[in-house]
């Protein structure tokens, strides 16, 4: 039976950070009670300034509340999927952890993993981008709040172009195909990628989708659970055609995303002109470069961004945005106190040292320009993805996310495999075609 299309993880029409009626995110009372409470906190900040931040607004909502205790679990982005899907699966989800929404989310719904948590913030949910709570809002019920907004694009070494003669980024498929192969001809490797952890490999494949299709053909998707139409396909055959000019560092296909010889630590030490990733990588760059306790201080080498080219002749808006929005989400059997530190944690206070310190980009519009605030060593790169984010009429959620865990782990998989050259692209549409029918 075909799957009944996923509405409400649609973003569509209107920017992901449109701004609306201001409200004030404030810590709610104790309760009379005051008995003791853990909270089990699984937050993805393992790196600084991030891990220190959110440690501190712990503390702050202890010092306030002396009858909680916040436990926090930080872990990597790769080693925390599979983690929550077995907690989940047992029954064993912590009391706060992260989420992108979407279909993963209506997962956990279905599982009786989360809870609502509609009434704890509807005070506070209006205070953010309405796409981006709207992930995380299910047949009109509020499972978590958003407090990151994601946008993937393309980072860059400034100094390599340089020493290329490349004078300005391409626009256009077919310009970065030029732009490779002028890299390669000068001797420096055009791209990092971690195709290993297979979800940084699907960035490429959904985003040429999307520039191909355009909003109908990827909402089209969710409706029909049909992949094998010519925009999947033909992304596939423009994957191949990347993939066989041998762009990568050595190791690619078993390369994870943020480790010294992962796609984060080939880009920082400069073994990789450019990089496709969201706006987070930035401070993985620093960390694997060994600024993270360095603030001021930059990166030793120039780093720009641009937007994921256009693909000539495809129905895609060349301003259509790729991401989502990093959250929280409230376990089934979490104390009520959960739901006071997830507003607490995305008030306007605190999402302003989220931006200011350069973390992310906040999701409580009263706090995002907090991002143009900060020490910014790197340049304005954040305000510049803050500004395409404002201008992009279409935003299509990470594809792993945006549908169930079967569809989302296939589509990774099936974008491995297209780097790996071991699927042609109509067999990779297939294959996911096969699972979305079969949910």
């Amino acid at each position: 039976m075909p799957r009944t299309p996923r509405r409400h993880a649609v973003l569509a029409s209107a920017s992901i950070l449109a701004v609306i009626a201001p409200a004030t995110a404030v810590l709610a009372e104790s309760p009379a009670s005051a008995e003791p409470v853990t909270i089990e906190w699984w937050h993805l900040q393992n790196n600084d300034p991030g891990l220190t931040d959110w440690q501190n607004m712990a503390d702050a909502f202890m010092a306030e509340n002396p009858h909680v205790t916040i436990e926090i679990t930080a872990q990597e982005n790769d080693a925390f999927k599979p983690a929550i899907q077995a907690a989940v699966q047992a029954g064993d989800e912590p009391d706060l952890f992260q989420s992108w929404g979407g279909g993963v989310l209506l997962d956990q719904v279905e599982a009786g993993a989360v809870q609502d948590i509609s009434e704890g913030v509807a005070d506070t949910v209006d205070s953010f981008s309405p796409g981006a709570t709207a992930l995380y809002n299910l047949d009109g019920v509020q499972y978590g709040l958003p407090y990151n907004l994601s946008l993937v694009g393309m980072w860059y070494n400034v100094d390599l172009f340089t020493e290329a003669g490349i004078t300005e980024p391409p626009t256009t498929w077919a310009g970065l195909l030029e732009v490779v192969q002028t890299l390669q001809d000068a001797g420096i490797t055009p791209i990092a990628v971690g195709a290993g952890a297979q979800w940084p490999a699907h960035f490429w494949y959904s985003y040429l989708m999307i520039r191909i299709g355009g909003a109908d053909v990827m909402t089209q998707l969710a409706v029909d659970n049909n992949w094998e139409v010519p925009a999947v396909i033909e992304a596939g055959e423009h994957v191949a055609e990347l993939v066989a000019m041998e762009p990568f560092q050595d190791g690619y296909l078993g390369a994870d995303w943020d480790t010294p010889d992962g796609e984060a630590g080939t880009f920082a030490s400069q073994g990789a002109a450019m990089d496709l990733q969201g706006q987070w990588a930035l401070g993985a760059y620093r960390n694997q470069a060994g600024l993270a306790d360095s603030p001021e201080e930059p990166l030793p080498f120039e780093i720009g961004w641009f937007p994921f080219p256009e693909v000539e002749g495809g129905a895609g808006d060349p301003a259509d945005a790729f991401g989502g929005a990093d959250g929280f989400v409230v376990g089934a059997d979490a104390p009520a106190e959960t739901v006071d530190f997830l507003n607490f944690i995305t008030n306007v206070e605190n999402q302003r040292t989220f931006g200011i310190s350069g973390t992310g980009i906040p999701a409580n519009t009263e706090a995002s320009s907090s991002v143009t605030e900060g020490p910014a060593p790197d340049g304005p790169v954040l305000e510049t993805i803050l500004e395409t984010l404002n201008a992009a009429p279409f935003h299509q959620q990470f594809l792993d996310q945006f549908y169930t865990a079967d569809v989302g782990t296939e589509v990774n998989l099936q974008s491995a495999t297209l780097f790996a050259g071991e699927s042609s692209p109509e067999e990779a549409a297939a294959a996911i075609t096969a699972v979305a029918e079969s949910g």
